[in-house]
């Protein structure tokens, strides 16, 4: 697994996604980028690939930071800026897509992902961030 940390964006697959937004400008192009990555984890009907749970949560986290730029900050250096890309409202259904792969991704079961970080003895912190994030959505 390509990853520094628990964080989000702590590993090479968020950092990939990241990039897709280069050229992403519009909220329309910007909400397709999001959409997929949600809808990725949640059509997932076996267990979710790390790739696949890896974009999907830093797809859940830029949802959030829509709104909060300053909760990404600090995760996302220069790669992101600026952030969010219009002052354009995101669709309504990503807020709640983005709970649900949050929620989903909390899950080890069914979660390559979370496997990884049980067999590495971090699956207590992976699972703090994920919680981190969710705590900001009702």
């Amino acid at each position: 697994m390509g990853a520094w940390d628990v964080s989000v964006f702590g590993n090479d697959d968020a950092a990939d996604f990241l990039f897709e937004f280069d050229d992403a400008h519009a909220v329309s192009e910007v909400a397709s980028l999001l959409q997929d990555a949600l809808d990725t984890v949640l059509d997932a009907t076996s267990e979710i690939d790390v790739p696949d749970g890896a974009v999907g949560l830093a797809a859940a986290a830029l949802v959030m930071a829509w709104n909060e730029p300053a909760l990404i900050e600090d995760e996302v250096d220069e790669d992101l800026s600026p952030w969010p890309r219009t002052a354009d409202p995101l669709p309504g259904q990503l807020r709640a897509k983005a709970a649900q792969v949050l929620d989903r991704m909390r899950e080890p079961r069914g979660n390559e992902l979370s496997e990884l970080w049980a067999e590495a003895e971090e699956l207590s912190e992976f699972q703090a961030e994920i919680a981190r994030w969710r705590s900001r959505l009702p």
